[in-house]
């Protein structure tokens, strides 16, 4: 599940950055806060740079001291990233100065739970509940623990009560109400619920037209409905807005799906060059994607450990775990893919995508009924696992 920075915000582009003086934080900070914002909304890494660049300036300007919204600022910048070590301490740097402060204890959790510390997030974000109580804040973060522990239905009514929060919101707040139908769009379609799918994606785009994330879950329905003329118009219109390399990823894997294999290869190899353009450029943010890429899409096994690896030394999440796993098994490697898969299913993850992943390694190590049974699981949590789905 993909996470909103709820509290964010945007950087001025750097055409009259000239005229700040070297005492003017506050200013860098709503910049950074601005690009944050838009990233959020439109899924362009571009603000992501630029949110950076603002803080250091912040914080040159004003010393991290003193600068506590500098620090927040750089956790929240971590965290898109990917640097969730990173983003821990700064967020930790900030709570010890500050106990109890509700932005500190967010990205605190935000950083244990992406670096695979679920008793951590648990500890951190139960504290954050006693300061916000139930809110737009909280219910998505805990709704989130609940799918890692398979209290999938736990989840759902959070983050519907989220949604139904979103929408009383004064002055409205399209982006956050946009952001939640999308995530109960994404449960329901993993489940099987195509139906209820649907209706939350098109309620996402009708809140915030052309939200990045909505077209993508609707283009993957689209994909999983066999209406492979619309699913492709849905990533070109994507792609042209937002020219990510997942995106390109996902419409290589829905021609192969549809047969196509010569249109497949053509965004295969675009998604490639771009994944291996973001690390050249000393972006982390890619390597559990290219873990998937190679090991699913092109099927290159020992480039998909070589990533899963890097991927791995970053979190140790049960997607991280399951894109080791994978990995591992394509490459051969039964006895650590079979013991990496059980770790991604040890918190008792109801996920149909890991439980199937872990039902093919028990199978390659001759573990028939064990990987029937799973294959069950994978089944009852999602009766359409076997559809088109994304790599995410």
């Amino acid at each position: 599940m993909t996470f909103l920075l709820l509290a964010a915000g945007i950087l001025a582009s750097g055409g009259f950055a000239w005229f700040i003086t070297s005492h003017d934080a506050a200013f860098w900070n709503q910049s950074a806060d601005r690009q944050l914002r838009l990233l959020a909304t439109t899924g362009d890494l571009a603000h992501l740079g630029k949110a950076r660049n603002a803080i250091t300036h912040s914080l040159a300007a004003e010393s991290a001291s003193t600068n506590r919204a500098g620090l927040i600022l750089r956790a929240r910048a971590a965290l898109a990233a990917h640097r969730f070590e990173e983003a821990r301490c700064d967020a930790g740097r900030v709570r010890a100065l500050v106990p109890g402060n509700s932005l500190a204890l967010r990205y605190l959790g935000d950083a244990w739970f992406n670096l695979g510390d679920y008793n951590e997030a648990a500890q951190v974000w139960n504290e954050l509940l006693a300061v916000e109580k139930s809110s737009l804040v909280t219910e998505p973060r805990l709704a989130q623990l609940d799918l890692i522990f398979g209290r999938d239905e736990s989840a759902r009514q959070r983050l519907e009560a989220g949604l139904k929060a979103a929408r009383r919101l004064t002055p409205p707040a399209p982006e956050i109400v946009a952001w939640f139908c999308v995530q109960v769009g994404e449960l329901a379609f993993k489940s099987g619920d195509w139906d209820t799918a649907g209706t939350h994606y098109d309620a996402a785009l009708a809140a915030q037209p052309d939200y990045y994330s909505a077209l993508d879950h609707q283009a993957e329905l689209r994909g999983a409905q066999g209406r492979y003329s619309e699913a492709v118009e849905l990533y070109t219109r994507l792609i042209r807005r937002c020219p990510r390399p997942e995106f390109m990823q996902a419409r290589g894997d829905l021609h192969a799906f549809a047969g196509q294999p010569d249109a497949a290869r053509r965004w295969h190899k675009m998604a490639r060059e771009a994944y291996l353009a973001s690390v050249d450029q000393g972006e982390i943010v890619y390597f559990h994607h290219l873990a998937g890429f190679f090991a699913a899409s092109v099927e290159e096994p020992q480039q998909a450990v070589e990533w899963a690896r890097r991927d791995f030394a970053l979190r140790h999440g049960i997607t991280a775990c399951d894109a080791l796993a994978w990995a591992l098994h394509k490459a051969g490697h039964l006895a650590e893919a079979r013991a990496m898969s059980e770790r991604a299913l040890a918190t008792g993850t109801r996920d149909p995508h890991l439980l199937y992943h872990a039902a093919m390694i028990r199978m390659a190590a001759g573990d028939i009924a064990g990987g029937a049974a799973l294959t069950q699981q994978a089944l009852e949590a999602n009766p359409r696992y076997f559809g088109f789905h994304v790599h995410r």
